[in-house]
């Protein structure tokens, strides 16, 4: 498939077309998303409508318009027959374009850049080795590719019949219009709405109204069918011409085509031809396609079934081969299809001016015929040095049962494509399986292939046919296959719990283990392992240290394997606070890992995931992201998408933690991205409880809180699994940080409880969660009501573990900074000192607006005024703005003046609210009862009631606790 680049197929320059009645308000809406995108914002243009009704007609004056502003236009389409192929829309648009691309605009783009999309473009050069890349570096890269082009004057890609695109290509869709592309660029899809798959239909769903303009193409009336028609159409054969057709263009041309005496009945034998097309198609269009094509030559009809078998667009050549013809009588052919209008030339291919004629073409094709048809044109490909991946579709579709060379053929093709569109990888594997003989000479390679298909259904979220493929591969494998039964059992165990199965993943791997004829085989070391993970997870740490000691019976454990028990021994060590234990193990796995190579680590991904999270945990954050940069890198290059998701989750908290916001906010997006991808419970609420954290220290409450609810409403574990624990503990934070302590002091509690129960004792997610409160409540003018919140601080900090005892005598800070202002200074200063050498800037910053307010209250103005500019400092270069805002406050009532950041000469106010409501619901927020309200305005009681009143109207919040929530990001930028 090829690019097109400023075609302008079916307007008013193509007199193979009718011209264009009935569409003024859609033409206008193409131009308002042309106008949009004049502005330089990314626009999403959706017409759609049913098969025939003229969807890829107004796509061409779409393109007409975009000419006329020097926009650049870039066609591709999904075709019916190819939907195995990854990106195959997004290539046939772009891949003739970007060879015409001079080098010095290609090698704008980096290196790493170029090799990601060369596994997918061929335009971008041969001298660029292609790599295999994960779906979103790729996504990520396709979108700077876009931006790219649209430099010089915009652009407009167009994607004809995305109802029939490829997953790979939806996901694309789905990540542009997530992160939408920068300039001025349209994307402008049509499709048919009753074939729109679920995914593409929520992808779609994303655009931001702003952004996305939908046009529904309906029929035409029957006032425009006469106009359509002419008034050399009688009336009759003109209203059995709309009542046939529906008023639908297409069905209209082409039985406008038939001889004018002729009307069709309905059940017409040569309908019966077209028996396998879409239900959609009317009984007597088909019969006028039909009659169209069967009025062409033998020669004729014979390269149009031909050339539907080959692709949607064909070189002469293939259609030639696959017809069983010369190339020279298929060229004469194509002359006469060309004349009809059956097909339309575009450069040294040819296409079929509609998929429909296509798919009528291909249906009326008897199956075998068409089944040797493919078989031809493989051979043909084959000859030609095509890859594997170019080959699938018509192996898939010819290959008789017991063709070995098409089976590894298959098998070769998902290869190639499983990191980048692992279901159409499972698809080909799928395949390869059913032309397998079933017997004891292929059982070894029917094994290897059901192994390929677990692991390509587990990337792709097909998680129950994933179980089922891997239960499978365990009943047929010989029982003394040790090694790759627990390959088997470790897929197995990974998608029962993926899909929320966590006993069920644990009866897996202990029925496999019983199977042992020994249980001390060095290859019970990967059951041993995943179970261990199992009962991490499901708050267990008991069982996991048990399942450790076995492996430590196990001998000549590989480098690989031992490097797994240590880093897996990290996070029971924690979480049963052995704070030393997991200290040395932590210094132990660092000698093992740098000996191994990336072959002997890849297979342990998910066990490195939670030892960069318990590394975290222990305060190491610094080598924890070094380690997590690795593990990324390596998932990346292993397509192990479902530990991603994990990974990126990881480093988004670190680097929030480490107040590093502006890194970590596009890293918990892309971990959000995969999740979804992969399609995994777990993995999207692992991802969006990091995200949640990020947006909520960054600020954005809203979102946090969107975030937050997203995780716990995807949440269906039980209390003690661990990931389920820390989803409770995020939306209970943003509550808090968002200063709705009604709602928030519940929700901490609970969390609160939940880790410092057995199995998830987490003292660093308590020691967060106990300060986040305390630190709110003082905010709040109460607090005392920190104190019991010290004595349970005391009680789970661990002396060795730095970074808490400094969070620990934070909280005591907040408890004491009324009582004791100058204890509360010296504590708060003294752990500010900790967690700066420590590079904790975000609690850093905590302590230091501790201690400059409460240097304040024990009468050292200018010591606290420095103290809050410090933390107001660390706090913007954090990205930080909720608690920039709450420093630069306490710097305001100190009498300090702070700049007031504004938009334009006056800050626009949410909700409608006057600048006294405002200043109103600030104070509410604060904690600031309705008679300190009116002593701090000087207001009567009344009046501040009265404004309380409107504010509540105007927000649709019910009562007080709810305003911190709701106009959060509104007062820290104000």
């Amino acid at each position: 498939m090829t690019g097109r680049r400023e075609r302008t197929r079916g307007t008013a320059e193509d007199p193979g077309r009718a011209t264009l009645v009935g569409r003024a308000d859609a033409l206008r809406l193409v131009d308002k998303t042309l106008d949009r995108a004049g502005k330089g914002t990314f626009q999403l243009l959706e017409l759609v409508g049913e098969p025939g009704v003229g969807k890829s007609r107004l796509l061409a004056e779409a393109v007409s318009a975009a000419r006329g502003r020097a926009m650049l236009t870039l066609l591709g389409r999904a075709s019916e027959f190819e939907r195995d192929a990854p990106l195959a829309a997004i290539a046939d648009a772009l891949d003739d374009h970007l060879e015409t691309l001079p080098e010095r605009q290609l090698t704008r783009l980096s290196e790493g850049e170029r090799r990601l999309l060369g596994s997918v473009f061929a335009g971008i050069g041969a001298d660029v080795p292609a790599e295999a890349p994960d779906r979103y570096r790729l996504f990520r890269a396709v979108r700077g590719l876009l931006e790219l082009l649209a430099e010089s004057g915009g652009l407009v890609l167009v994607l004809d019949d995305v109802h029939w695109a490829d997953e790979s290509s939806v996901e694309l869709l789905d990540h542009l219009l997530r992160h939408a592309p920068r300039g001025r660029i349209v994307v402008a899809v049509a499709y048919r709405p009753g074939q729109a798959s679920p995914q593409l239909s929520a992808a779609l769903g994303l655009a931001q109204p702003a952004r996305r303009v939908r046009v529904d193409v309906s029929p035409l009336t029957e006032q425009e069918t006469e106009e359509l028609l002419g008034p050399e159409v009688n009336r009759t054969r003109r209203q059995w011409l709309y009542e046939a057709s529906g008023g639908n263009p297409f069905y209209l041309e082409a039985l406008s085509r038939m001889n004018n005496g002729r009307v069709p009945a309905p059940r017409d034998t040569a309908s019966e031809a077209f028996a396998s097309m879409t239900a959609e198609v009317p009984d007597a269009v088909r019969a006028a396609l039909l009659l169209e094509l069967t009025s062409l030559s033998a020669h004729g009809q014979l390269v149009a079934k031909a050339a539907a078998v080959v692709g949607d667009e064909f070189e002469p050549a293939a259609v030639a081969a696959a017809g069983e013809i010369a190339e020279s009588d298929a060229l004469t052919a194509l002359d006469e299809l060309v004349a009809r209008d059956v097909v339309r030339p575009d450069a040294a291919r040819f296409r079929f001016r509609h998929p429909l004629v296509r798919h009528a073409a291909y249906a009326s094709a008897k199956a075998g015929w068409r089944m040797g048809a493919h078989g031809r044109a493989a051979h043909f490909l084959r000859g030609k040095g095509a890859q594997p991946q170019m080959l699938a579709h018509h192996v898939v579709n010819s290959a008789p049962f017991g063709d070995l060379v098409s089976v590894s053929e298959l098998a070769s093709a998902a290869q190639a494509v499983v990191s980048r569109a692992p279901a159409t990888a499972a698809h080909w594997l799928g395949n390869a399986l059913r032309l397998l003989p079933e017997n004891e000479a292929t059982r070894p390679t029917r094994c290897n292939l059901l192994l390929a298909l677990a692991n390509a259904q587990l990337s792709s979220g097909q998680l129950s046919g994933g179980r089922e493929t891997a239960r499978e591969a365990l009943a047929l494998l010989p029982v003394e296959d040790l090694a790759r039964r627990a390959v088997a059992a470790r897929l197995c165990a990974t998608m029962e719990r993926m899909l929320g199965s966590r006993e069920a993943a644990k009866a897996v791997l202990l029925a496999e283990l019983r199977k042992l004829p020994n249980p001390l085989v060095v290859e019970a070391a990967p059951l041993y392992l995943r179970l261990a993970v199992e009962y991490i997870g499901t708050g267990e740490a008991a069982e996991c240290a048990r399942m450790l000691a076995e492996m430590a019976k196990l001998d000549h454990l590989d480098p690989a394997t031992a490097f797994a028990t240590a880093a897996l021994g990290v996070m029971p060590a924690y979480i049963t606070g052995d704070i030393p234990g997991a200290l040395d193990l932590l210094d132990e796995v660092d000698r093992l890992m740098s000996q191994l190579t990336v072959p002997e680590i890849a297979p342990w991904m998910d066990i490195t995931a939670w030892l960069c999270w318990a590394e975290m945990m222990v305060g190491r954050h610094a080598p924890a992201l070094t380690r997590l940069e690795r593990a990324i890198e390596i998932a990346r290059a292993t397509g192990q998408q479902f530990v991603l998701a994990y990974l990126l989750a990881a480093k988004a908290f670190a680097l929030g933690r480490l107040g590093r916001l502006a890194e970590a906010q596009p890293i918990a997006e892309e971990a959000c991205d995969i999740a979804r991808l992969v399609g995994a419970p777990e993995a999207q609420t692992m991802a969006l409880t990091a995200q949640s954290l990020v947006l909520a220290w960054s600020g954005e409450y809203p979102a946090a809180l969107k975030a937050a609810s997203e995780s716990a409403r995807n949440n269906q574990q039980p209390s003690k699994v661990y990931w389920s624990v820390l989803s409770g503990c995020a939306r209970s934070l943003v509550l808090i940080y968002s200063r709705d302590l009604e709602a928030g002091r519940p929700a901490v509690l609970a969390a609160c409880e939940e880790f410092e129960s057995e199995g998830v004792r987490d003292e660093t997610l308590l020691l967060i969660c106990l300060e986040a409160m305390a630190h709110a409540e003082a905010i709040a003018g109460n607090p005392s009501a920190a104190l019991p919140l010290v004595d349970r601080a005391d009680a789970i900090r661990h002396p060795d573990h730095e970074v808490n005892v400094a969070v620990a005598d934070l909280i005591r800070a907040h408890a004491l900074s009324v009582a004791d202002p100058a204890a509360s200074a010296k504590l708060a200063l003294q752990s500010a000192e900790t967690l700066a050498g420590l590079d904790y800037r975000l609690e850093e910053g905590r302590a230091r607006l501790r201690a400059g307010q409460s240097l304040a209250t024990s009468g050292d103005r200018a010591a606290g005024l420095k103290q809050l500019a410090t933390a107001a400092e660390l706090f913007a270069t954090a990205g930080a703005r909720g608690l920039h805002a709450q420093a630069a406050e306490a710097q305001r009532r100190l009498g300090q003046r702070v700049p007031v950041p504004r938009a334009g000469r006056r800050q626009e106010l949410p909700f409608g609210l006057s600048q006294r409501e405002f200043e109103v619901a600030r104070l509410v927020v604060d904690g600031r009862t309705n008679a300190q309200i009116a002593e701090r305005l000087s207001l009567s009681l009344r009046t501040v009631e009265t404004h309380l009143t409107r504010i509540f109207s105007k927000t649709g919040v019910p009562a007080r606790g709810g305003l911190g929530r709701v106009l959060g990001p509104y007062l820290d930028q104000s």
